[in-house]
């Protein structure tokens, strides 16, 4: 059963809504089943969405929000003809999904009736109208129910839509010309991650599964990542030579994602990079250290999660020598094996 939508269904204009979206890529995957599922119940909503220029492409491939507006940069100079532009389009309700101080400022500065909000930090709860803790308890551990109960408030939606995401075509046609002349199955490795070494998968054991997984399929290995990740994921594109090839900072967000849209399986840490093939319905393995895929794993269709600790932390810092020992342990063979099965399933 549907439950009831928080918004006010009245005869009357179609609700005009902000969202203040947040600020990282996996967590921004993980909010997008509540707003797919605040869209379905609100089919007519007028929905603007404001995030971090960063994101801003990643949010264009998402059917929810009517527009897309980016955040200025930091500092709250820009803030003021941002909040007089969200003014002038009528906003009755926003939703601020990060925690900082700064995402409140600019439904505040709007002059939004009604601003609600997760807990976060003093004096930031006084910008808001509407202080909206999660609703606790079993079965609601993943962060995915932070965000539906900010929506749906009382613990009312116990069930989510999975997120969604449409590669544009153009982007998809770009990609061909670059990766056809590789043999298939197209295989992407991620052997990065954002918090650091403490989820980050040995180098050595992807180079070992890249060569693995080259040799028992027949088809091509191809890295992704930032540029700062660039050495790592040349060497694991050398392991797979000559069907390797290296993609580390050499493509948009929109690019990356076309990349894990038309890869036949994805061999990842827990990341970003993990979220987003989740979301395009790409079969995955991603490798867990010590953080808790209950808490924060990818919500894809077809995915196997390896974790060979029985601790489990939702924050860890950019160094743990208990995570990275934990990572170490997995063996290449064992990601493989557990990969292997998931690709006939693309």
């Amino acid at each position: 059963m549907i439950p009831a939508s928080p918004v006010d269904r009245t005869p009357g204009p179609p609700p005009r809504i902000l969202v203040c979206g947040v600020n990282w890529l996996g967590d921004a995957i993980l909010s997008m089943p509540a707003l797919q599922a605040f869209r379905w119940e609100n089919p007519d909503a007028d929905l603007t969405l404001l995030v971090r220029p960063a994101l801003a492409p990643l949010w264009a491939m998402h059917a929810a929000p009517t527009r897309v507006l980016s955040l200025p940069p930091a500092g709250t100079a820009g803030l003021r003809p941002l909040a007089r532009s969200l003014r002038e389009r009528g906003i009755d309700t926003a939703y601020v999904l990060p925690h900082s101080f700064r995402s409140a400022l600019p439904p505040w500065l709007a002059r939004i009736p009604s601003r609600i909000g997760l807990p976060g930090h003093f004096p930031r709860d006084l910008l808001l109208t509407d202080v909206r803790p999660p609703a606790r308890g079993p079965g609601r551990e993943h962060q995915v129910y932070e965000y539906l109960d900010l929506f749906f408030p009382g613990a009312a939606r116990r069930t989510f839509p999975p997120p969604a995401l449409s590669v544009p075509p153009p982007v998809l046609e770009r990609l061909h010309e670059t990766l056809d002349a590789l043999p298939r199955p197209w295989i992407s490795l991620i052997p990065g991650a954002a918090r650091g070494p403490s989820k980050q998968w040995p180098t050595e054991h992807y180079a070992l599964a890249a060569a693995k997984l080259m040799a028992e399929t027949g088809g091509s290995i191809i890295t992704l990542g930032t540029a700062a990740e660039n050495d790592a994921c040349q060497q694991v594109a050398a392991a797979a030579a000559p069907n390797g090839m290296n993609l580390a900072g050499q493509t948009s967000l929109e690019e990356l994602a076309g990349v894990l849209a038309l890869s036949a399986g994805v061999l990842c840490n827990d990341s970003g990079g993990m979220h987003l093939a989740a979301a395009l319905g790409t079969p995955l393995v991603a490798l867990f250290g010590i953080t808790h895929p209950g808490q924060t794993g990818p919500l894809g269709r077809t995915q196997r999660i390896l974790q060979r600790s029985d601790l489990r932390s939702r924050d860890i810092p950019r160094r743990s020598a208990k995570a990275e020992k934990a990572l170490r342990s997995i063996p290449p063979d064992e990601a493989v094996q557990a990969l292997l099965p998931l690709l006939h399933q693309s």
